[in-house]
């Protein structure tokens, strides 16, 4: 398909500075394609590589296109892209990680920590953090990083894959077992999310620390609610579960309070599942995960979760619509960013628009 020359693209020129501007439309190598983005959402990760809180890491500089949680069609394909089957018209959604393909990781399939994250003249990209990403008109990906989409999805939904997918990465690390009491700590879109996919994975009780709103939101999708501003919470889950805590529990506040919270509130032999990255070191309960067998496990995205996302959500395993709730055009992504900062109008998953 013969492309335009130029595209719109939210670019960030240093910190907190962006504006919405006409670049180049890239061009595919052997195994990428191009896709004309349906739909962007922003992500909580998205403010913080806008603020500046990972100078020089995501992104390593300016200009730069953020954005990640995407859904499109793929207009032109690499020639060997096409070899593998990728064709103009394919429905697709990405996830932000590539992997080289050819580091010890990679092969055992954790290509989210891949042993050459950051040299994208080996192969690597993690797009929307490093390499160019998804808040443009149209994207380019390695197909290592996109699945197709089926028929009768909607691409608005399909662009929520790479989020949900990290939520059933961090639900299924905690080796939640069916009938296992699980609690989520933070109620914002991630842990609302893992509240569905533990749901999904037959979870005995869910129980939600969280606040205002967005607590409301939890207890509405079948969580039972702990307000940390006004409970104790590691007292809350010891007198619901008898004094023993839960086997699993989900931290995606990413605050060293709610670290610490979470590896109090495991039971033994427990599992700790991290998602959230704090901006300071927590303070850990050393003494009692050793002797009480407590594990501490951080994650990294989605490894090889986004395929059985798509057909949890084909299967209606898994419902996201409640989450869904705002929807802008790319040129209004100033407006979209304060909404979602600022949990306007009860902001959850907002989407932007790149093409209207």
């Amino acid at each position: 398909m013969q492309l335009p020359k130029e595209m719109n693209a939210l670019v960030l020129k240093g910190v907190r500075d962006f504006s919405i501007e006409t670049v180049p439309v890239p061009s595919p190598d052997a195994d990428e394609v191009i896709c004309k983005v349906d739909t962007t959402f922003i992500c909580g990760t998205d403010p913080h590589i806008i603020n500046g809180d990972f100078p020089g890491f995501w992104p390593t500089g300016f200009p730069f296109i953020p954005g990640h949680e995407w859904s499109g069609t793929i207009v032109q394909t690499g020639n060997k892209a096409a070899q593998l089957g990728w064709k103009e018209g394919d429905r697709v959604c990405g996830i932000s990680h590539c992997g080289c393909g050819y580091c010890e990781m990679c092969q055992k399939g954790r290509y989210n920590i891949c042993l050459n994250y950051g040299h994208e003249e080996k192969g690597h990209r993690q797009y929307g953090h490093y390499t160019p990403g998804a808040y443009a008109q149209y994207m380019r990906t390695s197909v290592k990083s996109i699945f197709k989409v089926p028929d009768g999805m909607d691409l608005e939904y399909a662009a929520c894959v790479d989020p949900l997918s990290i939520a059933l990465y961090t639900v299924e690390r905690s080796r939640l077992k069916p009938g296992d009491d699980i609690l989520i700590l933070g109620t914002g879109p991630q842990g609302l999310m893992a509240i569905l996919c533990a749901k999904a994975l037959g979870a005995g009780r869910i129980i939600a620390a969280g606040s205002g709103e967005r607590l409301k939101k939890a207890e509405e999708l079948g969580a039972i609610p702990i307000d940390y501003r006004t409970e104790d919470v590691v007292s809350k889950v010891k007198d619901m579960t008898n004094g023993r805590g839960v086997p699993a529990v989900l931290e995606c506040a990413g605050t060293a309070k709610s670290i610490h919270t979470a590896c109090l509130a495991a039971s033994k032999g427990g599992v700790v599942s991290m998602i959230g990255i704090p901006h300071s070191d927590p303070s850990l309960p050393i003494k009692r995960m050793v002797l009480e067998e407590v594990e501490l496990v951080g994650n990294r995205a989605n490894p090889n979760t986004a395929q059985p996302t798509i057909e949890m959500l084909l299967n209606n395993r898994i419902d996201l619509t409640p989450l869904m709730t705002h929807r802008f055009d790319l040129k209004d992504f100033a407006t979209a960013l304060d909404t979602f900062e600022n949990r306007k109008d009860g902001a959850i998953k907002i989407a932007t628009k790149p093409n209207g």
